[in-house]
């Protein structure tokens, strides 16, 4: 039963897409512009928890490939221009490029049997929903739940919980609690404009 859950299910790598950008950010306190031409680009203020987007169909943008994105390092006169408008909390970000990558896949590293806790309740009028994700989060914040015990208590399709878990775990908004969390090491984004200036004063000794 479960091997033929495993084979039937689909998923999707988060490595892929805008997501892993956004997590190696994070995860090493960088912060970045994004960049797709015809697209738009988001800025993300990671010391600061916060983002900027002006992108033009956000649902496309967290669609794209990671490949397809320009990453660049921003400089401290970069970051001090940002930081004196209003950004958005990250954590909508996040939910927002776990949501769209999903379209109703299971990212990889979560499992549709894993045991899922509510960790704090998601700002609903913030993010892009299914139609039952109140009924989703009401269930899990009443204790640990099962993916499959919510679908089936709840009479809801598997895509649209996947969708849900995936946006929820990137955002931080639910974890796994009967596995043991693997984070992978993300290597920070490359400081092309550093290294530029670097090999500059180099070959100026």
């Amino acid at each position: 039963m479960e091997a033929e859950k495993n084979s039937l299910t689909e998923t999707f790598s988060a490595d892929k897409y805008l997501i892993n950008i956004i997590r190696r950010a994070v995860s090493n306190s960088q912060n970045i512009l994004v960049d797709r031409p015809l697209h738009g680009h988001i800025a993300i203020l990671s010391d600061e928890g916060e983002y900027f987007a002006e992108v033009e169909h956000m649902p496309t943008f967290c669609s794209l490939a990671a490949n397809e994105f320009k990453v660049t390092v921003l400089d401290e006169n970069k970051i001090h221009e940002y930081k004196t408008g209003v950004g958005r909390n990250i954590e909508e970000l996040l939910w927002q490029a776990g949501y769209y990558a999903s379209a109703g896949r299971l990212m990889e590293g979560c499992g549709w049997n894993d045991v899922v806790k509510l960790n704090h309740w998601p700002n609903f009028t913030r993010l892009p929903t299914t139609p039952n994700s109140l009924r989703i989060a009401a269930v899990l914040a009443t204790q640990p739940t099962t993916i499959e015990y919510t679908i089936l208590s709840l009479k809801i399709k598997r895509d649209e919980i996947y969708q849900f878990y995936c946006a929820a775990r990137c955002a931080g908004y639910v974890s796994a609690i009967n596995t043991e969390a693997q984070e992978p090491v993300l290597k920070p984004h490359r400081n092309n404009a550093l290294i530029s200036r670097l090999f500059s004063r180099i070959i100026n000794i």
